[in-house]
């Protein structure tokens, strides 16, 4: 009986866990700079996160992950290596902290050390940051 009480609770423990989804995002740094990239997420149905910095060296790939988000398509990407907009991307304003790692769930609109970029919508868990 004791056996089987602990497998119950792997099983609800390992269920739990399970369900939480992540979105893992490939990054790949085609340019000759160092770029700094920061993410903007919808987290809930109220909620975003902004995060940032991450620094891909010049020809660096890696991945992130996001562990509070589970769709793709509620990422937006901004990277500080000339991020080119096209008129069919879809784009959101938000701001970030300059020069410092950060992630923030409430909106740092106007306060001192952030400032407001446009993140462009990501289409597929894969970025490259290409050459300008």
């Amino acid at each position: 009986m004791k056996s089987f009480k602990i497998l119950a609770l792997c099983a609800l423990l390992c269920a739990g866990s399970a369900a939480q989804a992540a979105v893992r995002l490939d990054i790949k740094n085609d340019s000759t700079e160092d770029c700094s990239v920061a993410l903007n997420a919808r987290i809930d149905q109220t909620k975003w996160l902004t995060v940032g910095w991450y620094v891909y060296a010049a020809g660096e790939e890696a991945p992130i992950m996001l562990d509070e988000v589970n769709d793709i398509h509620a990422v937006y990407l901004y990277h500080d290596c000339s991020l080119k907009i096209s008129d069919r991307d879809e784009t959101k304003k938000a701001w970030v902290k300059v020069n410092r790692k950060f992630s923030d769930t409430i909106p740092m609109e106007k306060q001192q050390g952030y400032e407001e970029v446009t993140f462009v919508r990501l289409q597929q868990n894969h970025y490259t940051i290409p050459s300008f």
